[in-house]
């Protein structure tokens, strides 16, 4: 029977259950509601062959039982155990109907019971033939089947195999029938205890294999989970952590094509640090790193109206932006905002000849981008532009977008 894991529980959790719990065939509520569900589809399903081999071995008994009974005796039997082949067939064709799936346990236990009982009742109480050993040996083959073979859980299976001797018992009261103690404790107490070890087992045996796919599954979600967070820290800048040159590359393409498609304008930044090196001499490299993540903080959160922009330290000091369906006055915006809220930040340049802070260069480029176009032209358009706005003095933005170059600069 194969049944699926389940996460539910913790690998720990589940570890402890397979030293603790599998001796009482029982789980925690919750987990065994899980187990339970899994346990019905599956055996349902196999009940489906199961079920016709279980009427095929019943066909073969009653053939057995009808040419040693008297002729006067057999309709008299087989008005009673013709029962145990429809409660068999009854219990196979619903195990064909999903709808019946969640009752399996019930109608399977309840048919079962019957089955004992019935066998039970003709042992005992049809004048004339009880006590033949075939009927005894039918009434084995019942209760072994019921415990070993239908596919009922350990404690169901002891409801439908004792209730249904009760049952059987009762009736043969109800009857006046003369019960034989002494046959019964070899053959119906006999079996019922070997079928209880073989349910016991089955179930314990099926429930450790649960727990082993609750274990295969924990795993196989590690797995996925680490070679998601690997797949993460590959496109990741471990310093910023912000997107690296390779997750851009993904993006960039992707954009430029949805660009193409929809003749809708795209852009990117070039963004670099003023005096970086300068920045380093004379504060050190754990400032620049701290001015990095500072720098890459802020561009995250200024451009975090738009969800669909992408921010990628691009190296070193350098940081682009990607502003999909994004034009030349609204980038010109965002540029503006990025070189005021730097200032606002007021990191602290002791080397800058411009500001006595860390100030931004920024290059612009935007276009509609068509088929004959490469993106590499778009962004070697945008770091020309980058250099342009260091060429005249840094401190500010420049914008490209086909059109003459537009220079904008922040007064200090």
């Amino acid at each position: 029977m194969r049944l699926q894991g389940s996460n539910i529980l913790s690998r720990k959790q589940v570890d402890l259950l397979k030293k603790t719990r599998l001796n009482f065939v029982w789980f925690p509520k919750d987990f065994e509601r899980i187990y339970q569900q899994q346990y019905r589809q599956e055996a349902a399903y196999e009940f489906r062959y199961r079920g016709m081999i279980i009427f095929i071995l019943y066909l073969y008994l009653s053939f057995g039982i009808y040419q040693v009974l008297p002729k006067d005796h057999v309709w008299a039997w087989l008005s009673y155990y013709s029962w145990v082949g429809v409660i068999v067939l009854a219990a196979w064709m619903m195990s064909f109907i999903k709808k019946f799936t969640p009752w399996f346990d019930h109608y399977v236990c309840l048919g079962s019971a019957l089955s004992v009982a019935i066998s039970f009742i003709l042992v005992n109480s049809l004048e004339g033939i009880k006590n033949t050993a075939l009927l005894h040996t039918a009434m084995m083959y019942a209760v072994i089947i019921i415990y070993g073979f239908v596919g009922l859980r350990f404690y169901t299976a002891l409801i439908a195999g004792w209730g249904g001797g009760l049952l059987g018992l009762l009736v043969s009261k109800h009857l006046n029938a003369d019960i034989d103690w002494t046959l019964l404790n070899r053959t119906y107490t006999f079996s019922s205890f070997l079928g209880m070890s073989l349910a016991y087992f089955t179930d314990r045996q099926h429930r450790e294999n649960f727990l082993q796919n609750c274990i295969i599954e924990h795993s196989h979600l590690e797995l996925v989970q680490q070679a998601q967070q690997l797949s993460k820290l590959s496109q990741l800048d471990a310093l910023t952590g912000l997107a690296n040159r390779r997750y851009l590359d993904e993006v960039l393409e992707n954009e430029w094509h949805r660009a193409i498609r929809y003749s809708s304008p795209l852009t990117i930044m070039m963004i670099d640090i003023d005096y970086f090196k300068l920045y380093n001499d004379a504060l050190g490299h754990v400032q620049g790193d701290e001015c990095l993540k500072r720098i890459a903080l802020l561009l995250s959160t200024v451009t975090a109206e738009n969800s669909d922009t992408l921010v990628v330290r691009y190296g070193g000091e350098e940081f682009l932006l990607l502003f999909p369906r994004t034009n030349a006055e609204e980038a010109q915006q965002q540029a503006e905002r990025l070189i005021k809220e730097t200032h606002q930040l007021a990191i602290p340049h002791p080397s800058s000849f411009i500001a006595p802070y860390v100030t931004l260069s920024i290059g612009v480029a935007t276009m509609i981008p068509q088929a004959d176009e490469r993106i590499s032209e778009f962004i070697i358009s945008a770091d020309h532009a980058l250099y342009l706005a260091k060429r005249k003095g840094r401190n500010q933005y420049q914008i490209t977008n086909n059109q003459p170059t537009i220079a904008r600069a922040i007064a200090e």
